[in-house]
Order: structure tokens, then C-alpha cells, then sequence
């Protein structure tokens, strides 16, 4: 069975599910103190440097970790945090998450529960 009887093109295949910016759901990132990035195997960063950067001038740490659920394990994970206490800030939230959304990552987040 291919994606094709489900009336899915190539093209359709080839764009992936997760392009565009995620600004459709973004809030729902908001308050979390990690966000975590699953990259594709084997494939290049582009634009990582420039990310980390703007990461480590807002107080942020960004580290690579074999943390990850058993069905992403062929992925490697980036977790993003800010001061481990503290929440990440919105505006580092809306940079790493269109970056992860540009270039057709997953990502995942936690956002503790308050009482």
C-alpha cells in the first residue's frame, strides 16, 4: 500500500507535514522549560550556529542528549533550556520553534504543571 491510494502525490510526500512556521500552535509551547528538537539523521543543520548564538545571548543552553522517546531514537535530540527553574522566554520559544518548523523537524516540549 503506498500514500498514493490515499490520493497523496509525490510532491505532497516530498513537503513533508510539519512546514511552515507552526505559528498555528506555538502558544501551546509557551511556559515550558524544555523544548526539544528531533533532527533527522544524517543531514546537515543549516542555520544551527546562528540559533545557538541567539540561544546563548538570551541565557539559554541548547545541548545534544540520547533523552529521547524509544519510536524517536534514530533522531538526534537538541533540549533547550533556560535556567532549569525558569521557563524558556517566548521570544526564544517562537525563533527555535519556526527553525524546527523550517526545516520539517519534530519537536516536543515540558511545561510543568502549576497547582
Amino acid at each position: 500500500m503506498s500514500l498514493s491510494n490515499f490520493g497523496i502525490n509525490r510532491s505532497q510526500i516530498r513537503e513533508g507535514g510539519g512546514r511552515g512556521n507552526g505559528n498555528d500552535h506555538v502558544d501551546e509551547l509557551f511556559g515550558c522549560t524544555e523544548l526539544f528538537i528531533y533532527q533527522t539523521p544524517n543531514v546537515r543543520r543549516k542555520g544551527y550556529e546562528g540559533l545557538k548564538l541567539y540561544l546563548e545571548a538570551q541565557e539559554c543552553e541548547i545541548i545534544f542528549t540520547a533523552d529521547a522517546p524509544p519510536e524517536l531514537s534514530k533522531y538526534e535530540t537538541m533540549r533547550i533550556t533556560h535556567n532549569k527553574a525558569e521557563a524558556i522566554p517566548l521570544a526564544v520559544v517562537k525563533r527555535a520553534h519556526a527553525w524546527a518548523h523550517s526545516r520539517n523537524y519534530l519537536h516536543s516540549f515540558f511545561k510543568p504543571m502549576y497547582r
